[in-house]
């Protein structure tokens, strides 16, 4: 059963950071975009990476707290055009300062928060607190996960959105990806669409770029920098090792046109999703006893463990033992 999302991201058109007033026109902009988004259906827009202070020289300066000009702004947005809205910033919070990605919901309430786990060098040494947590949250149209720029380098921030179980990560950022984010969709099970001042790109679960628009600096056609792009979030990457069969038990029972199936032969994996009415593709993989991708990987790491631990575990010259080295990766 398709589950259709329309996502928006916004290619930000920064002021110059010595523009009068420049925080509030800055806001000001932001909404319309959220009411641009608004104009093309989207369930969520979301912003690049500390968006509201893009390009200043120490943007921990403009630390906000959550009830801050930024997030006010944008919660009333959000309200006023019934969309989620992912509002990346410098929070202020409890005497420290976070990267912060904030999810808001389509009453104007902050659904969750997520901290950057990895700030960069620059960032640490102006003070910026290292986050600590992978939170996925529930909105009524998908999980959503959140992570931001550096984050994309660290396999741990993907796994943990991966057992959190994301079915889409936004992912606010000062650099497009490039092929990291199909790394992570493939890898991880999840949706991508990542958002930056210059580009919007849209991955899916198979790691295959649906959409990617660049935006010129300087863009003088008037047309909104809000890129849209409908994704199903019921999609599954799954693995052929052991599906296959339960795959025919199936289609045997619901018929031929039960599900789809597209069989990506050089990754070896098959993208799955459910065509019976009612019925998620979670809901077919728990019946018919189908594993996703995420979740076979997760079985053979646990079953080498199990038999590394039952033999005498080869060490290398520096003394690190291979199941060490697994865990290290």
């Amino acid at each position: 059963m398709s589950r259709f999302a329309n996502i928006s991201l916004v290619n930000f058109p920064t002021l110059p950071p010595d523009e009068p007033d420049r925080l509030q026109k800055t806001l000001d902009r932001m909404c319309g975009y959220v009411a641009d988004a608004a104009q093309e259906q989207s369930d969520i827009v979301a912003f690049p990476e500390i968006c509201n202070c893009l390009d200043t020289a120490d943007p921990s300066d403009v630390a906000e707290p959550l009830d801050g000009p930024t997030v006010t702004a944008l919660s009333q947005a959000a309200r006023q055009h019934e969309l989620y809205v992912v509002c990346p910033l410098i929070v202020s919070e409890d005497g420290r300062r976070y990267n912060c990605a904030v999810l808001i919901g389509r009453k104007g309430e902050i659904v969750g928060v997520y901290r950057k786990n990895f700030p960069t060098h620059p960032e640490l040494e102006a003070g910026v607190t290292p986050g600590v947590e992978t939170p996925v949250f529930e909105t009524d149209f998908g999980r959503v996960g959140l992570c931001i720029c550096f984050d994309l380098n660290y396999w741990e921030v993907g796994s943990g959105l991966c057992r959190n179980h994301a079915e889409l990560v936004i992912w606010p950022s000062m650099w497009a990806g490039g092929r990291m984010l199909s790394k992570w969709a493939m890898e991880f099970g999840f949706n991508m669409a990542a958002v930056w001042k210059e580009q919007s790109t849209f991955v899916d679960v198979a790691g295959r770029e649906l959409l990617a628009v660049k935006r010129e600096a300087r863009d003088r056609t008037g047309r909104s920098p809000v890129v849209t792009a409908r994704i199903d979030l019921d999609r599954r990457l799954l693995h052929p090792d052991y599906n296959l069969e339960n795959l025919k038990a199936l289609f045997a029972r619901y018929g031929p046109t039960a599900a789809f199936t597209q069989w990506l032969k050089q990754d070896c994996h098959l993208v799955f999703g459910s065509q019976v009415p009612g019925v998620s593709s979670d809901q077919l993989i728990e019946e018919f006893g189908l594993e996703t991708m995420r979740d076979y990987l997760a079985r053979v790491r646990r079953d080498r463990k199990a038999a590394l631990a039952a033999v005498a575990e080869p060490v290398y010259a520096n003394g690190q033992t291979l199941a060490q080295d697994g865990e290290r990766i």
